[in-house]
């Protein structure tokens, strides 16, 4: 999936230098397609005030350039959300579509 133009690019150690600095960030799953066994996938995108959208990309850069990171329900997303995530609680709907709600 190409990357749109308003978007920068950010690693696992770009999150991690966020958190570590305490700069505040949202986060935002996009669903983009199914596996072949019809599981969904989706991509994360990073959002600081006065930034662009930053997609997640892998360290490994590719003779391509750099790809986008995809993560599956379980245990990827989860996994990523509680540790790179945004404090927010997942919440996923019958079509698959993933909202973010404040924890109450």
């Amino acid at each position: 999936m190409p990357i749109a133009r308003n978007q920068i690019l950010i690693t696992i150690d770009g999150v991690k230098d966020l958190q570590e600095e305490g700069i505040a960030f949202r986060c935002r799953y996009e669903l983009v397609g199914f596996t072949d066994d019809g599981k969904p996938r989706y991509q994360c995108i990073y959002l600081r005030e006065g930034e662009p959208e930053a997609i997640l990309v892998s360290t490994r850069i590719t003779p391509h350039g750099p790809e986008p990171r995809y993560f599956n329900i379980w245990p990827g997303l989860f996994k990523h959300h509680l540790e790179f995530g945004d404090g927010r609680d997942l919440r996923f709907g019958p079509d698959y579509g993933l909202t973010l709600e404040e924890r109450s």
